[in-house]
């Protein structure tokens, strides 16, 4: 490959979940070797997830943890985590972000970067809608949250090639993602909850983002634990992003937070 793969994953109390995504991590590490990154945003855990990462990290090369001392939310960790790419690869670099709980399958990664790059797009999501996606073990409430979601988004921030706004096992172009941040600075992304998924696509929708999706497995049913996602909050958030995406507020430059742990050279 000839281009960096970052892998990044927001994490918040993931300890029995971690150990099961390491595993399906390795495939990928002898897959990529060394144009794999992986990079952890520990968002506050309180139980011991700060020690698997740690411990990870210290065993293998181009990895780190960037670390929110108290919980922010998910939005909060995807900037820091799309803050702390943008600062440390280059324009030709590929970004996958997916959730650390287990529900995505980390073998789908290979298709998303190979689909980016071959059809030369900025973002390739890892789609529910997109024929031959599936959902396992979904509650009947998520099921139409994200229905809802995605028939809100495409009335009022249509994208070609984007059905799943919500998803967040998504592959960015670090290129369209230098050019949002050039555009909305430290702004890029305001929600502090799950409401941050959509947001990010609606914003990179005004700056001309080439979208496509592949087919999701969504394995809910291989979750460790209950949902952390706040239904009625979510969809409060998407009401909130009518205005801050049409009405933004001034740029601001990016503040990330120290990277704390560190194993390996080259970015991470």
């Amino acid at each position: 490959m000839d281009c960096k793969l970052i892998i990044g994953m927001p994490v918040y109390n993931e300890e029995a979940a971690l150990p099961k995504l390491f595993v399906r991590l390795e495939q990928l590490r002898r897959q990529f070797g060394e144009a794999l990154y992986l990079c952890f945003v520990n968002d506050g855990s309180t139980d011991g997830t700060d020690a698997l990462l740690r411990d990870y990290v210290r065993k293998h090369p181009n990895a780190a943890v960037l670390v929110h001392p108290d919980n922010r939310g998910l939005g909060e960790a995807m900037r820091t985590m799309l803050s702390h790419t943008v600062r440390h690869f280059g324009e030709d670099d590929i970004l996958i972000t997916l959730d650390a709980d287990n529900t995505h399958s980390p073998e789908l990664i290979p298709a998303m970067a190979r689909k980016l790059r071959d059809e030369q797009l900025d973002l390739v999501i890892a789609s529910r809608f997109a024929p031959g996606g599936v959902e396992r073990g979904v509650p009947l409430l998520r099921r139409l949250y994200s229905r809802g979601a995605r028939l809100f988004f495409k009335l009022l921030f249509p994208i070609p090639g984007v059905n799943d706004y919500s998803s967040g096992f998504r592959a960015y172009s670090v290129r369209i993602l230098q050019k949002a941040f050039q555009r909305y600075g430290d702004n890029v992304v305001t929600s502090k909850g799950f409401a941050c998924t959509a947001e990010i696509i609606a914003r990179l929708g005004k700056i001309g983002v080439k979208a496509g999706e592949v087919p999701l497995r969504l394995d809910y049913d291989l979750k460790e634990g209950r949902s952390k996602m706040n239904v009625s909050r979510t969809i409060g958030g998407y009401f909130r992003l009518i205005r801050a995406i049409n009405y933004p507020s001034a740029r601001t430059e990016p503040d990330l937070p120290a990277l704390i742990e560190r194993n390996g050279e080259g970015g991470a």
